[in-house]
C-alpha cells in the first residue's frame, strides 16, 4: 500500500511538472507570436494613409509650412480590415505655422497619430515635431531642408486578445470576459525617432512639380518587448507630386510615394483630375476626383485607392476608398479601408496679397 501511495504521489507531482511545462510552453508561443507580428509590422511600415499626400509630415519634414497662409491644420481617420469592420484604426492631427528669426522665415510644425493596424492589442502614439527652411535656388526653383524628432509609444495589451480557452459554445464564438489560464503580461517601450528631409520645388509654365526625399530613424532607435530587443533600420522615403493645369477649368495632380524600411517596401501612385469652379470671395474653389494604385509590379498591384473632394474657401475635404484586388487575401488589414481627411488653411493675413490654390491636398 505505502508502494501505491508513493506512486500515486509521483505521479501527481509528475501531472504538476508536465502542465507547468505545458502552460509555460505555451505562453512562451503566445509571446512569440505577438512578437513575430509586432516585428513584420515593424518591417512593412505600410503608407497607413491612402492620402498620403494630406499626411505630408509623416513623408518627410522638409513638407513642413509648404503652403502660402499663416497657418494650416490637417485631420485624417482612416478606418480598415475585411468589411471596415473598425479592428484597425488610425488618427493624425497636424498643424503648421510660420515664424520669424532675425527676418528669417522658418517653418514649424507638429502631428500626432495614434495607430492600431497592429492589432488593437497593439497601439502606436506618436508625437511629431518638425522644422523647415528653404532657399530661393532661382526665380522658379525653391529648395526645402527640414529635421525631425519624434516620441514614440507603443505597447501590447494582450488583455485586449482571446485565447482558445475563452471560446464561447453557448454563442459559438470568443468571449475575452471569461477567465483565461494565459499569463495576461504586459509590455509597453518608448523611443526617440529622429528624421531629415529634403524637397525640391520647381515652377513650370503649366504648374509646379515637386520631389523629396528623407530619412527617418536615422538614430536606429530600440523597441524592447518582454526583455526582448528590435533595432529599428533606417526608413527611407522617396515622394514626387506635380500640380498641372490642363486648361484653363482643369487640372491634374499626379503623386508617387515609395516607401523602404529594411527588406520590406511599399508605394503608392496615381493621379488626381480636378475641375476649377468660379471664384468667390477673392479664393479659388474646385473639385477633383482619381485613383491610385497600392504597392503595384510590373506584372500585378495589390490594391486601388478611389478618392473624390473638394476645396471650398479656405477648407478642403478628401474622401477615399481603398480596395485590395490582389489574389492572396491573408492580410484583412488590406482588405478596405475608408478614410476622411479635412484641412483648413487661413490665408496670409497681407491685404495686398492673393492666396493662389496650387497646392491642392
Amino acid at each position: 500500500m505505502e508502494v501505491i501511495a508513493k506512486n500515486k504521489h509521483f505521479r501527481y507531482f509528475e501531472s504538476v511538472i508536465i502542465l507547468s511545462v505545458m502552460n509555460l510552453g505555451r505562453n512562451l508561443l503566445s509571446a512569440i507570436v505577438l512578437l513575430s507580428a509586432v516585428t513584420g509590422t515593424l518591417n512593412a511600415q505600410g503608407i497607413h494613409f491612402s492620402q498620403a499626400y494630406s499626411a505630408h509630415l509623416t513623408l518627410s519634414p522638409a513638407n513642413t509650412g509648404r503652403f502660402d497662409g499663416d497657418l494650416r491644420a490637417v485631420g485624417i481617420f482612416r478606418n480598415q480590415g475585411y468589411n471596415m469592420s473598425g479592428d484597425y484604426q488610425t488618427a493624425y492631427f497636424s498643424f503648421e505655422m510660420p515664424f520669424y528669426v532675425m527676418e528669417e522665415r522658418l517653418d514649424g510644425g507638429l502631428y500626432y497619430s495614434h495607430d492600431n493596424t497592429a492589432g488593437k492589442a497593439m497601439p502606436t502614439e506618436r508625437i511629431n515635431l518638425s522644422l523647415a527652411h528653404g532657399l530661393n535656388i532661382s526665380h522658379r526653383a525653391r529648395l526645402h531642408a527640414g529635421l525631425q524628432v519624434a516620441w514614440v509609444h507603443r505597447q501590447i495589451d494582450l488583455n485586449k486578445l482571446s485565447f482558445p480557452d475563452q471560446y464561447n459554445r453557448d454563442t459559438g464564438g470568443f468571449d475575452p470576459r471569461l477567465v483565461t489560464g494565459e499569463n495576461l503580461e504586459k509590455s509597453s517601450t518608448n523611443y526617440l525617432d529622429a528624421g531629415i528631409g529634403l524637397l525640391y520645388s520647381q515652377t513650370i509654365p503649366t504648374g509646379v512639380f515637386s520631389g523629396g526625399y528623407s530619412m527617418q530613424q536615422i538614430n536606429r532607435p530600440v523597441e524592447s518587448f518582454f526583455g526582448l530587443d528590435e533595432k529599428l533600420p533606417v526608413k527611407h522615403v522617396f515622394h514626387v507630386k506635380g500640380d498641372l493645369g490642363l486648361t484653363s477649368t482643369l487640372f491634374v495632380v499626379p503623386a508617387v510615394v515609395y516607401m523602404q524600411m529594411g527588406s520590406n517596401n511599399t508605394s503608392l501612385a496615381g493621379l488626381n483630375l480636378g475641375y476649377n469652379l468660379n471664384e468667390w470671395l477673392n479664393q479659388y474653389n474646385s473639385v477633383i476626383a482619381g485613383v491610385h494604385v497600392r504597392n503595384a509590379t510590373v506584372s500585378r498591384s495589390r490594391g486601388l485607392v478611389f478618392s473624390a473632394g473638394c476645396n471650398w474657401q479656405y477648407w478642403n475635404m478628401m474622401l477615399a476608398y481603398d480596395t485590395d484586388i490582389s489574389k492572396s487575401r491573408g492580410n484583412s488589414i488590406a482588405g478596405s479601408g475608408f478614410e476622411i481627411s479635412v484641412t483648413y488653411k487661413l490665408p496670409s493675413t497681407e491685404i495686398t496679397q492673393k492666396t493662389i490654390q496650387w497646392e491642392r491636398y
